[in-house]
């Protein structure tokens, strides 16, 4: 049960360092820097959106309004990064749920059979977590 623990800690360090690594491989790719500024934006606005209270909603009303470079970027950060917090959220949920089960079991923590827990959470956004 000690891996459980370990979890958030990652999913919380991989959300920290997700805005510099698109921002870098968005200029890799070659979007403008308007389209980067509004990325840097509306990420942490979509963060905000899909839970995460330390995130604010950032947006420069004027180039969001004028520069349709800036727009596009804001909207693509804004749901790319809800849909990944909300995400990250709903994991976070069902892990504290299954160490709440494990703590209340009889058998003590080393008697929880994980997998029993864990069965019907969908896990399928971790496969390439960590790469």
């Amino acid at each position: 049960m000690k891996h459980i623990f370990i979890l958030p800690g990652c999913l919380i360090l991989t959300a920290c360092s997700s805005p510099q690594s698109s921002e870098e491989t968005l200029r890799q790719h070659g979007y403008s820097e308007a389209y980067v500024a509004g990325y840097h934006d509306g990420c942490p606005s979509g963060k905000r959106a899909g839970g995460d209270r330390f995130s604010q909603r950032v947006q420069d009303a004027s180039a969001y309004a004028a520069d349709g470079d800036y727009r596009t970027g804001w909207n693509y950060g804004f749901i790319q990064c809800r849909d990944t917090e909300a995400r990250n959220e709903a994991l976070a949920g069902a892990i504290g749920s299954a160490i709440a089960a494990g703590a209340g079991s009889s058998h003590g923590a080393d008697g929880v059979d994980a997998r029993q827990i864990m069965s019907g959470i969908d896990t399928s956004g971790l496969e390439n977590f960590g790469r």
